[in-house]
């Protein structure tokens, strides 16, 4: 079968790195997006100057698969369904924040802010947050009639099919798509840096736990070695061993340096732990270091590691 795989990368003006969309291509098949790209009228410019280079538009997209909720990853789906009528896929767990994405936002704006009170952000600082935040209110919408996935099942598409792997962690509904050899693997594995774990999914618990789990579920994936990973930031590569033990290692090393921060004796917020792991956090990086070590510290306390001497400040136990 021959199947042809072309990556376009979609810059947005908040996040550090361009996102990727990824056209799949077989002459006995209908031509299947994954992921989109954040909602803009500069990324829906620069999408179809890359369907393009790929000898097809906006309108000849039939099949959407979502990796994850962020709208870096969904912002374009409505306007590319509105356009092609293309059917759009997303795991379940997500599927209520892509669906209902412009019903649910100030739900989930209040939700962000009940974490930065547990994470232990200073007022003044939850205010510049929501200041910011609500600057992505405009950049997804809505997409109703959004279809829900599950693990392990399989889609197929002419003669694409598709293996969706649940891969929860860095959201609740992230999902990989395994197609023969090809892992497309959205943020849960990238190629450079670890995705965020614990501040990118204000909606359910226990990311850091859920997100080692999926990365072992990765490794006893068949012929992990020969797998072409395809991620949501960055190049493709092959292989996704090495990768996922250093970010075994990684977590590994972040946890032991928490507990050595905890050694002092005194209770700390998150908000205090990330300052010294990180030094001075400006915009959305104060979600993301705390809400991380938020993450490792409900793990370490689930492990009777810490405990919270008082609301929202842990010790060693």
């Amino acid at each position: 079968m021959s199947v042809f795989v072309h990556q376009i990368a979609i810059p947005n003006p908040y996040f550090e790195s361009p996102s990727n969309v990824f056209v799949i291509q077989n002459p006995h098949s209908p031509t299947v997006l994954i992921d989109t790209g954040i909602g803009t009228e500069e990324s829906l410019a620069l999408l179809r100057a890359g369907l393009s280079a790929c000898h097809c538009s906006v309108q000849d997209i039939s099949v959407v698969l979502l990796t994850h909720k962020h709208i870096d990853h969904c912002g374009l789906a409505r306007s590319i369904q509105d356009e092609s009528g293309a059917a759009v896929y997303v795991h379940s767990d997500d599927w209520a924040d892509v669906t209902l994405f412009e019903e649910r936002y100030e739900h989930v704006s209040r939700l962000y802010l009940e974490a930065m009170h547990r994470w232990g952000i200073p007022h003044e600082i939850i205010t510049q947050m929501a200041h910011f935040r609500a600057r992505f209110a405009g950049l997804g919408r809505s997409v109703p009639t959004a279809h829900k996935l599950a693990d392990g099942q399989t889609l197929r598409f002419g003669e694409l099919e598709f293996r969706v792997v649940h891969t929860p962690g860095h959201t609740q509904g992230s999902a990989c798509f395994l197609l023969g050899e090809t892992l497309f693997t959205g943020d849960h594995l990238l190629p450079t840096y670890t995705s965020n774990v614990g501040a990118t999914d204000v909606t359910s618990a226990g990311h850091l736990g859920k997100f080692l789990h999926s990365l072992h579920k990765i490794l006893a994936l068949p012929n992990v070695e020969s797998l072409e990973i395809y991620p949501g930031h960055g190049r493709p590569w092959k292989n996704p061993r090495p990768r996922i033990e250093k970010i075994f290692q990684h977590h590994h090393e972040r946890t032991e340096r928490i507990l050595t921060l905890l050694h002092d004796g005194q209770a700390h917020t998150a908000f205090e732990i990330a300052l010294t792991l990180f030094g001075k956090m400006r915009e959305y990086h104060v979600l993301l270091g705390a809400g991380e070590v938020y993450a490792h510290l409900e793990e370490l306390e689930r492990a009777g590691r810490v405990r919270q001497a008082e609301p929202h400040r842990f010790q060693i136990v």
